[in-house]
């Protein structure tokens, strides 16, 4: 029969000395470093990783709004962190308040704003499209800001049909641009261009985001990030925490209707939000946005957030980008189907051009427009082939440029929005993706898809100018492109 021995006292002591050892050793081991991306990571996908300067380099919102949709009433808080960039001091600050416009046709009311905690004047500008800030003192480059604003909005009942961007209309309430954005500028000024009806209202820095959305518990909010916290408040109201970044700005969606499918790939949650009476058009919006997704990641980069949306709402057949969301007009979803897929893969390739590499879009919109919708080609052609990318081509590009040039209406694609009339989407869109592939016809196929992913990585989050793409472009192929880009840009021969 075995007998248990005690250990003897040396033993012990020795293994309490390896044990102190042991631990002193880890004691010693420094702890990680902090994750420079802290909470954003959450919203990232997995694969991508940004050089982790940008943090402190890009601004920072974090907004607070309380939302009610039944009376379309919200009230809000921002805070911002501003690190002033540049070489010059900053005399001013402007926000663009877009609820304002007359297109959007709500309201938008700034209540407090303060800088550093202090409180400062205000003032309305560009017909209330915009608020100017009063500095005590300029703000200097290097410097680090804490601006803060509070803010009330109201967003207009609309009609069945109408081009909702902001309000309620069928089932949807829309509150994209709802919050005091920083405006962009433009050769060192502030861009404060009152928005032509027609294109892109405003262009903006690549920022970070955070958002607490308080709404009611049967709101299906679809919005820009990834929702990392949601609680539920003694009055019943659902508080969801998003972040997102770096992102060119928030936009949000909200109905009790929406529903919701999704799929996953290349380490990317593509979710589809629809109306139920629309449900089998949202399936295939939601697996035509997976296939643009995945052929725009081979042709240009990386995608590079967590999550992805389609969302239908409330534009007619039209539709709208925003960064990780693409809203597509409901009528493309049951009067316009064989518009379904040719939107969703267009606002899709807008998480490219535009929001990964900005540009002035009210001032040259042909550069993410055009761009956008030369996309398509490649989505077709590696989806569909060679004979329905050409196809593509002829009826939705040379088809109306054509008929534009017949009638006497021609243009250079190279203007900005408000120098076109009833032309604009034929010019800008279709005359911009015919001038892509002259280009790509001049420099060869293997340059030109070394032009795109050289412009995205040497741009990306920056605001480019057509005089930068050429630059990239020319350097690429090793050829003076001037008469090229006279032709088509400037429309000088």
């Amino acid at each position: 029969m075995a007998r248990f021995r005690c250990p003897t006292l040396a033993l012990v002591l020795a293994s309490l000395l390896i044990a102190v050892l042991l631990g002193g050793c880890m004691l010693l081991r420094p702890p990680p470093p902090p994750d420079p991306w802290g909470e954003y990571r959450a919203a990232l996908n997995s694969d991508f990783e940004p050089p982790a300067y940008l943090v402190k380099a890009l601004p920072q919102y974090s907004i607070t709004a309380t939302i009610d949709p039944v009376e379309r009433i919200y009230t809000g808080t921002l805070d911002l962190t501003l690190p002033v960039t540049g070489t010059a001091p900053l005399g001013e600050l402007y926000f663009r308040l877009y609820p304002n416009l007359p297109q959007f046709g709500g309201r938008m009311e700034i209540v407090g704003a303060r800088i550093d905690e202090a409180p400062v004047n205000y003032s309305y500008e560009a017909e209330g499209t915009a608020v100017h800030l009063s500095l005590p003192k300029p703000l200097q480059p290097g410097q680090t800001v804490k601006v803060g604003l509070n803010f009330t909005g109201f967003a207009p009942k609309r009609y069945s049909g109408y081009y909702t961007i902001f309000g309620f209309s069928d089932d949807v309430l829309s509150l994209d641009g709802f919050y005091p954005i920083l405006a962009g500028r433009r050769d060192g000024a502030w861009a404060l261009d009152v928005a032509s009806p027609q294109g892109d209202v405003g262009f903006h820095d690549a920022a970070f985001y955070r958002v607490d959305l308080i709404t009611p518990p049967d709101q299906v909010i679809a919005a820009t990030g990834t929702v990392i916290t949601q609680t539920q408040n003694a009055a019943g109201l659902r508080m969801t925490r998003y972040v997102l970044g770096p992102a060119r700005e928030f936009g949000l969606l909200m109905s009790p209707r929406f529903q919701v499918e999704e799929a996953e790939t290349l380490g990317t949650r593509v979710r589809s939000y629809a109306l139920p009476e629309d449900a089998a058009a949202a399936h295939s919006a939601l697996y035509d946005a997976v296939a643009a997704l995945q052929i725009y990641h081979d042709r240009f980069g990386l995608y590079p957030y967590r999550d992805m949306s389609v969302v239908q709402a409330p534009l007619t057949f039209r539709g709208m980008e925003f960064p990780g969301m693409s809203l597509i007009g409901n009528q493309a979803y049951n009067q316009y189907l064989q518009n379904l897929e040719t939107l969703v893969v267009h606002e899709v390739a807008h998480q490219w051009w535009y929001n990964q590499v900005g540009s002035d879009q009210p001032e040259s919109p042909w550069l993410d427009e055009g761009l956008a919708e030369f996309s398509m080609y490649y989505y077709y052609l590696d989806r569909y082939g060679a004979p329905t990318a050409q196809h593509l081509r002829e009826v939705r590009w040379e088809f109306p440029v054509d008929r534009a040039k017949a009638q006497g209406v021609d243009a250079p694609i190279g203007q900005p929005v408000t120098a076109y009339t009833d032309n604009y989407e034929t010019i800008v869109y279709g005359k911009g993706a015919l001038f892509f592939l002259a280009l790509r016809d001049q420099i060869g196929a293997d340059a030109f898809q070394k032009l795109l992913r050289t412009y995205l990585e040497r741009y990306r989050w920056k605001i480019a100018s057509p005089a930068d793409f050429q630059a990239v472009a020319e350097e690429v192929s090793g050829q003076d492109l001037s008469a090229l880009f006279q032709q088509w840009v400037s429309g000088k021969q």
